[in-house]
């Protein structure tokens, strides 16, 4: 139950058509820039200059792993944040959707009452 049920007030979410189609552009761009970082994070999969001691090969490991192929690696959150952002950006354009929807039945309402003569 949500605090606001405790105080007995109804929730309810509306989004403007035109603020939507900004988000959904937004989303976009930002969907773009998350794909260009994980582009850029899948090419640390391999660091050099750590030199050829182990404890250099160890921390060399450690990095890599950190961009690719390890617990939490950045490949990884950069995938996840790209969905949450993908559904963000289909939700924002379904509201879009259901506005103009609404607005064409609407219309279509209104042009089939007969006008008094």
């Amino acid at each position: 139950m949500s605090s606001f049920e405790n105080y007995g007030a109804e929730v309810s979410f509306s989004l403007d058509p035109d603020t939507a189609r900004l988000l959904v552009t937004a989303c976009g761009e930002y969907r773009m820039t998350l794909e260009h970082l994980s582009v850029a994070a899948g090419k640390l999969s391999w660091v050099g200059g750590f030199g050829t001691l182990e404890s250099g090969r160890a921390l060399q490991v450690k990095f890599e792993e950190k961009a690719v192929g390890g617990p939490d690696a950045l490949v990884d959150v950069l995938a996840s944040h790209i969905a949450v952002v993908e559904a963000m950006q289909a939700q924002f354009q379904a509201c879009i959707d259901n506005a103009l929807d609404q607005e064409s039945s609407n219309v279509s309402t209104l042009r089939s009452i007969d006008q008094p003569n």
